[in-house]
């Protein structure tokens, strides 16, 4: 398969999206968007959930990217937590991803299996990579729990994410970035220190 190709159609689902909604991105129209015939997209994708599996995945994996990135290069852990908080503000501003996130999940829990595993895989790969970042910024001696914090941190963001889509957080979005900022600063290297005396 062409990466080209699938990039290409993963570009025009995006805009697609935006202009349409998840519910009016047809295959259909994806193909139109990407200057593809419907045939064509089949060759790479089964279903609009898998395109839409792409975007999401392509927008949302910022911590494997960061984690990646973060082996090879000698970043502060200034410069690797400002790196982090950066990413965490243009998460909550991605809503089309974010729709994208919860509709696929929906799916998943109503019994698409297919999409059940892509998350379960995901997820395994945002908490190891979540974990990995962790030990490399904070040099704290690993326990058991890490897995654990960095399955709170993903589930803190996702949750928060969930309530702004649905315009239900009553705090102010720049408080809740002030929090995150001290936790990823001050409260996660503590934490981990507390998790070692367990």
């Amino acid at each position: 398969m062409s990466v080209e190709g699938k990039s290409r159609i993963v570009q025009a689902a995006k805009s697609v999206i935006s202009k349409s909604s998840i519910a009016g991105a047809t295959m259909r129209g994806i193909a139109e968007e990407a200057g593809l015939s419907t045939g064509a997209i089949y060759h790479y994708y089964n279903s609009k959930e898998d395109i839409l599996y792409d975007v999401m995945d392509e927008s949302l994996s910022e911590a494997a990217r960061i984690a990646e990135e973060a082996k090879g290069l000698n970043q502060s852990l200034q410069e690797l937590i400002e790196e982090i908080f950066e990413n965490i503000v243009k998460r909550f501003e991605k809503n089309d991803e974010n729709r994208i996130q919860f509709y696929l999940a929906e799916e998943a829990i109503l019994g698409n299996a297919e999409l059940k595993e892509k998350f379960k895989i995901k997820y395994q790969e945002w908490v190891g990579r979540t974990e990995e970042l962790m030990q490399r910024m904070y040099k704290k001696t690993p326990t058991k729990y890490n897995k654990a914090l960095a399955s709170l941190l993903i589930g803190a963001i996702d949750g928060i994410v969930m309530q702004l889509l649905l315009c239900a957080n009553p705090a102010e979005l720049t408080d809740i970035l002030e929090v995150y900022h001290v936790l990823l600063k001050d409260g996660i290297p503590v934490l981990l220190d507390k998790l070692t005396g367990i």
